[in-house]
């Protein structure tokens, strides 16, 4: 330290009393050089004011440090020892070390603790790989929403659908209700969470074994077991899930009724926030308008028409509260309420017009899925019955047909045509008798159909006939013997491979109208007409014809729905 420093800082820290410098910085010098120099050359030490961690001198680098300790005056500053409030710069310095060293053990605590929470929430999801079967199929709620999920990944071609607090749309009829709806087809394994997911997604206990997942911020995918890698599985879950929910059709229309009183209240809303800038429906007479919406689709509103008793309700509540100043925030939104109850009790004897949802209104997922599931219960419902009409309608023909009919039966068979299938047996037994071939048998027109699940019917000779059906295995075939009809009989293929491609669910389910209970059967089946008295294959008439065309579009909206 130079002479020339060292007197710079002799002059800095002399004073004349506890307060009062014997000269200002400026005398010294340039500001920011003086204090520079002080600060690289010396310090003070305050002998009377200790370090209340080690006794020490409190040490002091500038004038400022000084009087940051409250005592650089003559009637505070200490004549004998005292503790200082704060501990010195060493005290300090080493709590500064012990804090860091405290925060970097806290980190690698942390950092472990997030490695291991992460390792059993990846395993946990893994684990559902090896969960089994559902033992129970879903309720009629959380079918319609299983099967409105799988319609959402399947438009979207992924794998997985959520997280649902990134979807900006509801399911059902409220947040919480789809909450609980996950929950519930994830207790009963048909859905199981899956990746992208963080440790915040997870609840753990205090070993960081994993307690749950938070359901709303998952993505989630359909259970492992039901095979949903592969696309055709999704589709097949899809399709058992329709078939369930369309033997539920009185409490679909339940349903359809929740969700469209909340379409039609969040229409109301909506108008009443996005066309008038009033403030929304009153949280208190939420449910007062939803019970009025519900209430007036019991008595026979259309969605449409609730639609249309909202739009003038709000609006007579708008111009009232227009022409009526000083109202309090949510005066109008309240009237409009009110006044909805009164305008749909005026319109129960009135004509009332249908109004289109606007496209600024997002109804629940699942109405457009239990819309189209109505609509195709109502079409299996109509073909279903004229199917039973003609069923009950054949029946009772043939049964007063039946013996005059099996007469001129037996009277053509003893003609010499044979009664009985060709068969690979009588093939050979030809050959070995050196046998003449037969004549073709006369055409005969029959219903064919095809592992596509179409159906045609064609004119040809009862040998083409078996050999359309016998094609696809050994050439052979099986007679099933029907009973609903009893004028109906059909071919099946033996030893049919029972491959994905072969297989006829439509047929097999034709079959099932008509009593057949076997199956399921594969390769293309046949449907042909027989005397009551003779199974020797006949033409089927126009009323057999319409039957089956009848059963076929049961078995279609059954065995098909992914088509509709």
């Amino acid at each position: 330290m130079s002479e020339e420093h060292k007197a710079l800082c002799l002059a800095y820290w002399e004073f004349y009393e506890p307060g009062t410098w014997s000269r200002k910085v400026a005398d010294l010098g340039s500001s920011t050089l003086v204090l520079r120099i002080v600060k690289e050359s010396c310090h003070a030490s305050v002998l009377t004011l200790l370090c209340p961690q080690c006794a020490s001198p409190i040490t002091v680098r500038t004038r400022s440090d000084l009087a940051s300790t409250g005592r650089w005056r003559p009637e505070v500053f200490p004549i004998e020892e005292q503790n200082a409030k704060v501990p010195c710069d060493a005290c300090r310095e080493v709590a500064a070390e012990a804090r860091r060293q405290a925060e970097q053990r806290a980190g690698e605590e942390r950092r472990r603790k997030s490695e291991t929470q992460a390792s059993n929430a990846s395993a946990w999801v893994a684990d559902h790989s090896g969960h089994p079967l559902p033992e129970e199929p879903p309720s009629v709620q959380d079918a319609l929403a299983l099967l409105t999920v799988i319609d959402i990944m399947e438009r979207k071609d992924s794998e997985s659908f959520g997280p649902l607090k990134k979807v900006d749309y509801l399911l059902g009829t409220s947040v919480s209700a789809d909450v609980e709806t996950l929950k519930n087809l994830h207790r009963q394994r048909w859905i199981a969470p899956t990746l992208p997911a963080t440790i915040g997604d997870f609840a753990f206990n205090g070993d960081d074994a994993v307690r749950g997942v938070y359901v709303d911020q998952v993505p989630w995918r359909l259970a492992h077991s039901l095979g949903a890698e592969a696309p055709q599985a999704r589709r097949d879950t899809a399709d058992d899930t329709r078939r369930i929910l369309l033997d539920r059709a009185p409490e679909l229309k339940e349903i359809g009724q929740d969700l469209d009183a909340v379409t039609a209240l969040m229409y109301l809303d909506n108008l009443l926030t996005r066309k008038y800038a009033e403030e929304p429906v009153p949280e208190h007479r939420m449910q007062e308008a939803y019970d009025t919406f519900r209430e007036g689709l019991r008595g026979g509103f259309t969605l449409g028409q609730l639609l249309a008793v909202a739009w003038s309700a709000t609006a007579s509540s708008v111009a009232w509260g227009q022409r009526t100043p000083g109202l309090k925030p949510g005066s109008v939104s309240s009237a409009a309420v009110t006044n909805l109850g009164r305008r749909l009790g005026y319109a129960k004897d009135r004509p009332v017009p249908e109004y289109d949802l606007p496209n600024w209104v997002t109804p629940p997922a699942t109405r457009a899925t239990l819309l189209r599931l109505l609509e195709q219960h109502r079409a299996e419902s109509e073909a279903l019955l004229r199917f039973r009409s003609l069923q009950q309608r054949l029946g009772s023909r043939d049964l007063e047909a039946l013996e005059l009919d099996g007469d001129l039966a037996e009277a053509a068979d003893s003609g010499g045509a044979t009664t009985k299938d060709s068969s690979f047996c009588e093939y050979l037994a030809d050959l070995r008798s050196d046998a003449r071939v037969r004549e073709p048998s006369p055409p005969l027109t029959y219903a064919l159909v095809v592992s596509d699940g179409s159906l045609e019917f064609r004119s040809e000779s009862p040998e083409d006939m078996r050999e359309n059906v016998g094609a696809a295995g050994a050439g052979l075939v099986d007679r099933i013997i029907l009973d609903e009809p009893r004028t109906v009989h059909a071919y099946v293929g033996e030893m049919v491979p029972t491959t994905r491609e072969n297989a006829n669910p439509v047929a097999t389910e034709m079959l099932r109208l008509l009593g057949c209970h076997d199956g399921p059967f594969f390769g293309a089946i046949s449907f042909f007409a027989v005397g009551p008295r003779s199974y020797q294959p006949r033409s089927l008439d126009q009323e057999q014809q319409e039957m089956l065309c009848a059963a076929h579009e049961v078995a279609q909206a059954r065995e098909a729905p992914s088509s509709h």
